[in-house]
């Protein structure tokens, strides 16, 4: 499995706990409306700073468990929860329990995968019967409407930008299709939603700060491509930061279903 950003610096413990606090009330929203109740068995793949699997623990309490893996563990294992097991794990490589799990999570994970469906294969197999599968991840490439006085600027880094995501294996668009996705490894009761918003440069909205810091991590990438400059890349940064820039944003994209 490959991924993008390593788990070993400060840098990005902050850059997940952006990612926490953007996107964890639709998560939540999204787990309380499939119903996860006490006693349940649940696996969080990829579970990163690990705040849903926080919430899981408390919500399926002492009768229940979770099940939180990860590549590198590092974050997870400052977690105090009796009903938390982490566990090292790479989806791409392992299968987990078969039929173990009345709930399977995979939040910005297959982005990062170069085959998705084999992923999904692995997950809906560790489903029990009736189990569901919540997997949610980012259409980046439908950051689609930019007022900015400095909009053609703004627009060419951000494809640059999609273009260094591409050429390490990231997919930017794989958010809309989920939805297929899922109905494609024979699961029933698939559900598709998204959320977004309109972003202003330099707002406290944790979107902001994850934007700034992915495209920082990225850096390196771009220039020895040779598609952007430092000196664009700084532009850039600056440029996300301006209270004149007005974009919606990624459509944040969640997809549910169940295990026959």
């Amino acid at each position: 499995m490959s991924y993008l950003f390593t788990h070993e610096d400060q840098a990005e413990r902050e850059r997940l706990a952006a990612i926490e606090a953007g996107l964890d009330p639709f998560t939540i929203e999204c787990l309380e409306r499939i119903g996860v109740r006490e006693g349940w068995q649940c696996l969080e793949v990829g579970a990163g700073a690990g705040s849903i699997a926080e919430w899981l623990c408390r919500r399926v309490g002492p009768s229940g468990k979770v099940v939180a893996t990860d590549l590198q563990t590092k974050f997870l294992e400052a977690i105090d929860a009796p009903n938390l097991i982490v566990r090292k794990h790479d989806v791409t490589k392992e299968d987990f329990e078969p039929q173990a799990f009345d709930l399977v999570l995979a939040r910005k994970v297959l982005e990062h995968l170069p085959d998705p469906s084999a992923a999904l294969r692995r997950m809906a197999a560790a489903l029990r019967p009736g189990g569901w599968l919540l997997v949610e991840d980012t259409d980046l490439a439908s950051f689609i409407r930019v007022s900015f006085p400095h909009r053609e600027r703004f627009e060419r880094a951000y494809r640059k930008f999609l273009e260094a995501l591409d050429s390490a294996g990231f997919q930017a668009n794989l958010g809309v299709r989920l939805g297929d996705e899922l109905r494609a490894v024979g699961l029933r009761d698939v559900s598709l939603k998204g959320f977004l918003i309109e972003a202003t440069g330099g707002s406290d909205h944790p979107g902001n700060k994850v934007y700034r810091m992915t495209v920082q991590r990225m850096r390196e990438r771009m220039v020895k491509a040779g598609l952007l400059t430092n000196e664009e890349i700084d532009q850039f940064l600056c440029d996300l930061q301006s209270p004149e820039l007005h974009a919606m944003t990624a459509i944040h994209c969640s997809a549910s279903a169940r295990k026959t």
